[in-house]
């Protein structure tokens, strides 16, 4: 008795060793936030430049983010759309990075910006 009891606490100990060893799963996420967004209106033409547009993106996972692409959609006022997307580099776990980007909307005044999509790839280096 004694010794099913002593072979089954090992057995035991055993696999809690090696669930305790197993790598975490890899999570792949962020978190991105529009800071802020401006266009120029130019009086003496008449015309409004193209939008430029601020963003954070956080890492939230547990690995490197090796690249990113981002889609935003302008909406103007005359109830046109435009959409443009940007692409980054290298967003470490737990960290934010800061960036703008352009937005070509020919001569139309945006009254909104908003992200509608991203993609995200980590760098996984081969066996």
């Amino acid at each position: 008795m004694k010794r099913k009891v002593l072979i089954s606490f090992l057995v035991i100990l055993l696999i809690l060793a090696l669930v305790g060893c197993s790598p975490s799963p890899e999570i792949l996420s962020c978190d991105i936030v529009i800071e802020g967004w401006g266009q120029n209106y130019y009086e003496y033409s008449g015309e409004w430049s193209d939008l430029i547009v601020f963003y954070t993106i956080t890492n939230t996972g547990n690995v490197d983010i090796y690249y990113y692409q981002i889609w935003f959609k302008a909406y103007c006022k005359d109830g046109s759309s435009y959409e443009d997307w940007i692409k980054g580099l290298w967003v470490y776990a737990g960290h934010s990075e800061t960036d703008y980007t352009f937005i070509n909307v020919p001569d139309k005044e945006v009254v909104s910006v908003e992200i509608i999509d991203w993609e995200l790839t980590s760098f996984t280096i081969p066996l």
